[in-house]
């Protein structure tokens, strides 16, 4: 009777040895996949905080490893998974940050262009002329409009305002700018951060950062 009531139990389930394992592997295999999803969006999450951390703050970066050091004043450079980031710290050039691929190559040479220039392109193109320059190293040129212990104002100005440009400079570092005279024409390096449409009161404005008096 026992025997006959063990083949009852088996046919009535239809489970053997065989079966159990299936159902025992699914679970596993599921809690691997969810391991793996939670990684890919665990390293996804590191990566955009450290492009925002580097591209918006100035910041970081916190999830990449450094790779070099340039014998520049001490320009870093570090690699993350795809990105490439490089803070420039030259003696007196180049003080910003960028973010790239891992093809991104080690650039200190600034794009040259004069106030004049730069004050048409911004007046008869602004979106296109701010996507342009924004958050390049450049080499602008002339009239030296103002004279502060920690920054320099440049400015193109026309008789009808219709061109006229101011060109904010925050030093990089302390300067000596005894030999500097309004109205003079000087060469500034630094990076554009930002452009500011005009208003009644203010013309068109060119925001730069960790400049330098040449």
């Amino acid at each position: 009777m026992r025997k006959k009531k063990k083949k009852y139990e088996e046919e009535d389930y239809g489970m053997n040895d065989i079966d159990m394992e299936i159902i025992e592997e699914e679970p596993r295999s599921r809690r691997i996949v969810n391991i793996i999803f939670i990684i890919i969006i665990a390293l996804g999450i590191m990566i955009v905080a450290d492009i925002v951390c580097v591209v918006k703050y100035d910041k970081g970066p916190y999830f990449a490893i450094r790779t070099k050091i340039y014998d520049d004043g001490g320009t870093e450079e570090f690699l993350g998974l795809g990105y490439k980031v490089i803070k420039y710290n030259q003696e007196q050039g180049r003080r910003d940050t960028e973010i790239g691929f891992w093809t991104m190559q080690y650039n200190t040479k600034p794009t040259e262009i004069e106030a004049l220039d730069l004050a048409i392109e911004f007046r008869n193109s602004p979106e296109e002329t701010a996507e342009k320059y924004a958050r390049k190293f450049v080499r602008i040129t002339g009239r030296l409009y103002k004279i502060k212990e920690d920054e320099l104002i440049l400015r193109y100005h026309d008789p009808d305002d219709y061109y006229t440009l101011k060109i904010k400079c925050p030093l990089a570092e302390k300067q000596d700018l005894s030999d500097l005279e309004e109205g003079m024409e000087i060469t500034v390096l630094g990076r554009i951060d930002s452009f500011t449409l005009k208003t009644k009161k203010n013309p068109n404005q060119v925001n730069m950062s960790n400049c330098f008096a040449e």
